[in-house]
């Protein structure tokens, strides 16, 4: 029946099937001749560093293509905000279609991402790779383009060598690096197209108090770098570990800032000035303007905090890691 009914109908389904199968022969060859991959096939790092100190990173990448195409290489890395990577990192590489190290400039932030929907690169990174696992919100990616634009032959299979080299801020910190390699043409279109590696948690031995991206933080303070005459969030996590102020109905901050003379101004009464608010289980939130907070005259200044949780009873405390140390903030220098 379906013989005789193509036979019947010669202008009808049966052209109409065999511009189908055309149809996806074409796209089959296209996909063919589309195909490429690029892979992260190592990343050289050392173990720690001294904070202030450049940090060296090998990138070993391999990109195979059955097309020819002309583009840019592009390299982007995923590192703390406090380190200004833009301003402070050189990007080279080299190649076995290129002779000598290759420069690379920072792509300005607000550049449309090719096949990006409209993002630019930073945007498009953390939407479709994401942050590597870190826990603060103080990273950005930093993207770069290579100098030159390159030519690519079919069927090419094409190692090289990335160098990076950043100069960390004096800051001691954790921190888990990302990279992603791709080119002007493609971006991050599909995952063919683009490569991504994380490193586990890296260590800058650097001064003040430690910024851990790393691991679940009891207590968090937003922004990270403030003055104390700025408004900044204290977020106490019970979810983290089991501490003394487990179910609690009520949390209160209890906070000594230390200023510039060396004096130690406490504010610790369960008030509302220190009644801290509920943003789930065990989760408080309070934010504090630190001048006022402490009754501040003009002359002067706050150099850090010391704080800890309490509960309405007072007798409960939660401080660094649980215990009964505080936790330690530092500002801005004025």
């Amino acid at each position: 029946m379906q013989d005789q009914s193509i036979q019947q109908k010669p202008s009808g389904k049966r052209r109409f099937s065999a511009g189908v199968v055309w149809k996806l022969i074409g796209a089959g060859l296209l996909l063919i001749m589309a195909a490429c991959s690029i892979t992260i096939d190592n990343v050289a790092i050392p173990g720690s560093i001294s904070g202030g100190s450049t940090l060296p990173i090998t990138l070993n990448v391999t990109i195979s293509t059955n097309q020819v195409q002309t583009s840019n290489f592009m390299v982007a890395v995923l590192v703390p905000k406090v380190w200004k990577t833009a301003q402070n990192a050189t990007i080279t590489f080299s190649s076995d279609i290129t002779s000598g190290d290759q420069a690379m400039s920072v792509i300005p932030a607000g550049t449309p991402a090719p096949q990006g929907g409209g993002m630019d690169w930073p945007t498009l990174l953390a939407t479709k790779i994401g942050n590597g696992g870190n826990l603060l919100p103080d990273y950005e990616w930093v993207a770069f383009y290579s100098n030159t634009s390159y030519s690519v032959d079919a069927n090419a299979t094409i190692h090289a060598t990335v160098s990076i080299k950043i100069k960390t801020s004096p800051d001691n910190l954790l921190f888990k690096l990302g990279y992603c390699v791709a080119n002007s043409t493609d971006g991050l279109s599909s995952s063919d197209r683009y490569a991504s590696a994380f490193s586990g948690c890296f260590q800058v031995n650097g001064t003040g108090d430690l910024i851990d991206f790393c691991n679940p933080q009891i207590s968090t303070v937003d922004p990270r770098a403030s003055l104390d005459n700025d408004i900044i969030t204290l977020t106490f996590d019970g979810g983290v570990q089991s501490t003394a102020l487990d179910n609690a109905s009520q949390v209160y901050l209890c906070i000594s800032g230390i200023t510039d003379t060396g004096d130690s101004l406490a504010v610790c009464t369960q008030t509302d000035a220190t009644k801290m608010t509920a943003l789930g289980l065990n989760k408080w939130q309070k934010d504090i303007w630190p001048r006022k907070l402490f009754n501040l005259t003009d002359k002067q200044h706050l150099t850090g905090l010391r704080y800890f949780f309490t509960d309405a009873s007072g007798i409960n405390k939660v401080g660094y890691a649980g215990g009964p140390a505080p936790f330690l903030y530092t500002f801005k220098c004025q």
